[in-house]
C-alpha cells in the first residue's frame, strides 16, 4: 500500500465564463497532487474535476493546501492508479442529453424509456413495477475518441486498443477563448 501523504486544497473561488454568468464556491476541498501544488494547478484542477465548459477565468481567494486523504474525483488519480502518486488524470466526457446537437448532419441523440412504471405494472404482477431506459445514438456522440475502424476497413477497434495507447499521453493545451471572442465579436460563428 502506498503510504505516500496524501494533500487536498481547500479554498474560495470564483469562476467566470465566456458565454456570460460566473460560479462561486466557499470553502471548496479538492485533492491535489502533492503540497506544492499552485494557484493555476488548483484552478485548472477545479475546471477538471466540475467538468466545466467554456470558462474564462477563476479567481482563487484564501488558498491553503493541507494534508488530508484524497476523497476521489476526476481531476486526481489515486496513487493506486499506477499514477506514481503525483500524475494527473483530466476527464474530457461532458453530459450527453436528448436531442443534442454534436455535429451538423449527425443523428441526435434520443433518450427516453423503452418501458415505464406504468407500462410496467400493466403487464406483471400487482405491486411488481420497473422501468427499462434506451439511449439511441450515433457512435461518435458527445466526447469519444477515434480509432483507426473510424477511417480505415479492417481497422482497430476501441476494444483491440491497448489502454497505454490512450491514456498518461502527453497533452497540449490550446486556448482559444481570445480567438472565439475575436470571431464573435466580428459577427461571426465560433
Amino acid at each position: 500500500m502506498d503510504e505516500t501523504p496524501q494533500h487536498r486544497a481547500v479554498f474560495d473561488a470564483v469562476v467566470t465564463f465566456a458565454n456570460g454568468g460566473d460560479l462561486r464556491v466557499r470553502g471548496f476541498r479538492l485533492d491535489v497532487p502533492g503540497p506544492d501544488t499552485g494557484e493555476a494547478d488548483v484552478a485548472a484542477l477545479l475546471v477538471a474535476h466540475l467538468g466545466l465548459l467554456m470558462v474564462d477565468s477563476v479567481e482563487l481567494t484564501d488558498l491553503a493546501i493541507v494534508p488530508e486523504p484524497h476523497k476521489g474525483g476526476r481531476a486526481v488519480a489515486p496513487a493506486a492508479a499506477g499514477q506514481g502518486g503525483g500524475g494527473r488524470v483530466v476527464d474530457l466526457a461532458h453530459v450527453v442529453t436528448d436531442g443534442m446537437v454534436t455535429y451538423p448532419g449527425i443523428p441526435v441523440p434520443a433518450i427516453g424509456a423503452h418501458l415505464t412504471f406504468e407500462q410496467s405494472a400493466d403487464h406483471y404482477a400487482p405491486g411488481t413495477e420497473f422501468t427499462i431506459g434506451m439511449i439511441t445514438m450515433a457512435t461518435n456522440t458527445g466526447t469519444y475518441l477515434d480509432t483507426p475502424a473510424h477511417r480505415y476497413r479492417g481497422g482497430d477497434d476501441l476494444a483491440t486498443l491497448p489502454l497505454e495507447r490512450m491514456a498518461g499521453l502527453d497533452g497540449l493545451v490550446v486556448r482559444v477563448t481570445d480567438a472565439v471572442a475575436a470571431r464573435l465579436a466580428a459577427g461571426e460563428a465560433p
